[in-house]
């Protein structure tokens, strides 16, 4: 397991290991190597990883100093682990984006321009067209909400979300099968897209929590076969 992890996932634990600790030298390379879990191959390559960045300096014979520890761009996963075996979880996911996508809402209300409010009107115009020719509405129905959490300003949420929707396509396509659900909620979003574009808070997430419910109705009338 020391050689699977590589350089970059290292570079990232000791840059949250500089600023919790607070540290101005790096532990030496045999105990750092240690502590970490890696090769010293590995080790060394992140180490002038942060060299080149201008976080640390290495001394011959010294060790290495850290040099800078303002801005530091630090990575953090997002640990969801779905078993395909149990579609039950979808149900956990769905209320997760639930939450998500209303606070989405609320920020994009507050925050979005008014030609950002007219790109999310263009991506309620492909689904829409999309409903008018019987097309799989999965797709487009999906650029519509995503478009929401983008113009909501907040790239933290924005991340999470896309984390969120790409294990429920996972769990909604295998074992389900399910290509579309929640038709009944589509009509919805036109009502939905007004009242954002009105900066109606209390309309706009009552209409979403709407479709929700009937997303939610119609997962639970699928998984009654398991």
């Amino acid at each position: 397991m020391r050689n699977q992890r590589t350089a970059i996932t290292v570079v990232n634990e000791l840059k949250k290991m500089i600023v919790e600790n607070k540290i101005k030298k790096l532990p030496g390379e045999p105990q750092l190597a240690e502590k970490l879990g890696v090769s010293r191959t590995v080790l060394r390559e992140a180490i002038k990883i942060l060299e080149y960045e201008g976080i640390v300096r290495s001394r011959r014979g010294s060790g290495t100093y850290v040099i800078n520890k303002k801005g530091l761009k630090i990575s953090f996963s997002v640990p969801i682990e779905i078993n395909t075996d149990n579609p039950k979880n979808i149900i956990d996911l769905l209320e997760v984006r639930r939450s998500l996508e209303e606070r989405a809402i609320v920020l994009a209300i507050d925050t979005a321009t008014d030609v950002e409010i007219g790109d999310l009107e263009e991506k309620l115009l492909i689904l829409e067209a999309t409903i008018s020719q019987g097309g799989n509405t999965s797709v487009p129905d999906y650029e519509f909400h995503r478009k929401i959490v983008e113009i909501s300003h907040n790239i933290f949420l924005s991340n999470v979300y896309k984390v969120v929707f790409s294990a429920l396509e996972v769990l909604w396509k295998s074992p389900l099968g399910i290509e579309s659900f929640g038709d009944d909620g589509l009509r919805l979003h036109r009502p939905l897209f007004e009242e954002i574009r009105k900066r109606n808070k209390r309309r706009a997430l009552s209409i979403y929590n709407k479709i929700m419910d009937i997303d939610m109705r119609d997962i639970r009338t699928y998984l009654k076969g398991y």
